[in-house]
């Protein structure tokens, strides 16, 4: 876990960098156009994936000698899906952005080829996990940020960087990374690719089929929840205004930083500990409650000025949306450890019931508040939806999982447990 936090840092402070570069060279209205270029592919691909990155994780820790059928099962479900969705995607494009040029449309289209690279990239970084090769899974998810990056510099040395040309060089750096990595997947894990005949395949793709099943609700909601505020933004903003909300959106996410390590690591860790599992709960929300409240303080008060310093001055008009989303981040971070162990227990679809409540909220009060507020009504729905989805998520834990609320904050207890579990 420290490990894995530790590569978020530098992930967070890669997006940080490219994100400086691309609101920096781009301005407000450029990098409105540039989210409404690069959302797609990867909100896509979650949908592709929803259920099954948590099944594979959950099949291998269950099954390790079926590491090989577990991928090779999941390869072939999620790229099935990504192909059902690109078809889709290209079709619902220009009616969801209806505010920009035919060539942007088009350009969009074209790179919804992305969502097939970014769901195989899900599956690879979880099967690492599920085998306990964190290094490897830290890196399928560090690699495309820095090849992202490093891209990014090349072109801002080289030519003129365009919203097209930032959002090609994202795309291409995700294919990289998948490449870079492949070779360690094929040899470690040894994915038994469209092998449809074969007995363990078969047997696998039924049960990643019926976890996934019960847990896809929960991941679909969860992408719709994540996107659904830019799915509404999209069409009812100008680019100038979305690349205001989108330079707040993004500098908030990073009290964020140990959610993907939350996501894979917690799940592997709380599906091999049985009845142990709540007492990893109770002291990862723990440390996340001291840590984010510091940072959310820090952050309040710092805010206007870091935008400024970062960004540039136009986008200190930021500010307030910023704070905002500041405490709702925090709140989705707290929430994720908390979905671990309903899905380490074998609860996949109680997390879907709340999330469908979640996203219901957020909805409603997207189409109520950005028509009034704008980009600030956007920041408040959220803030409300993510304030529900936790209540939600904990009031369940007594009700459903009957097991007590944990403690919100440190003893002398949790840090001699966590000093026992590191490791030289």
């Amino acid at each position: 876990m420290v490990r894995s936090v530790g590569t978020q840092v530098l992930i967070v402070l890669m997006n940080m960098a490219t994100g400086i570069i691309t609101a920096r060279l781009l301005g407000p209205e450029g990098r409105g156009e540039y989210v409404a270029i690069t959302l797609w592919p990867p909100l896509l691909a979650l949908l592709a994936t929803a259920g099954l990155n948590s099944a594979v994780v959950f099949r291998i820790r269950k099954v390790p000698a079926s590491a090989d059928a577990v991928a090779g099962a999941a390869l072939v479900l999620a790229l099935g899906w990504s192909v059902v969705l690109i078809a889709t995607g290209a079709v619902l494009l220009p009616l969801l952005m209806k505010g920009y040029s035919a060539s942007t449309v088009l350009f969009a289209q074209l790179c919804l080829g992305a969502v097939a690279v970014n769901a195989t990239q899900i599956v690879v970084k979880q099967s690492f996990a599920g085998t306990g090769q964190y290094w490897f899974c830290n890196l399928t998810h560090l690699l495309p940020q820095t090849f992202h990056l490093l891209a990014l510099v090349g072109l801002m040395i080289a030519v003129t960087v365009t919203a097209q040309g930032a959002a090609l060089a994202l795309f291409v750096s995700g294919a990289v990374a998948v490449i870079a990595v492949w070779p360690k997947f094929q040899r470690t894990i040894r994915p038994l690719l469209f092998k449809l005949r074969d007995a363990k395949v078969r047997s696998e793709i039924a049960a990643l089929r019926s976890y996934s099943m019960r847990a896809a609700p929960s991941g679909l909601v969860t992408a719709f929840v994540t996107y659904s505020d830019r799915l509404v933004l999209i069409p009812m903003l100008s680019a100038r205004a979305l690349g205001f909300y989108a330079v707040a959106f993004s500098f908030s996410r990073v009290v964020q930083f140990v959610q993907p390590a939350l996501q894979s690591i917690l799940l592997s860790h709380m599906s091999g500990q049985g009845e142990s599992a709540p007492r990893v709960h109770d002291i990862a929300c723990r440390f996340l409650i001291a840590a984010l409240t510091a940072a959310c303080a820090f952050l309040w008060l710092a805010g206007e000025w870091l935008l400024g310093f970062a960004y540039g001055a136009e986008f200190t008009a930021a500010v307030h949306i910023f704070r905002l989303l500041i405490l709702e981040a925090s709140l989705g971070v707290l929430a994720q450890v908390t979905v671990q162990l309903y899905l380490a227990r074998d609860r996949p679809g109680v997390v879907s019931t709340i999330q469908s409540i979640t996203l219901a909220v957020s909805l409603t009060l997207l189409f109520t508040l950005v028509p009034r507020y704008g980009a600030l009504g956007a920041a408040i729905a959220l803030l409300a939806a993510g304030t529900v989805r936790w209540a939600l998520l904990l009031g369940g834990v007594r009700a459903i999982l009957k097991l007590p609320l944990p403690r919100p904050y440190l003893n002398r207890e949790d840090w001699h447990y966590i000093r026992s579990r590191l490791r030289p």
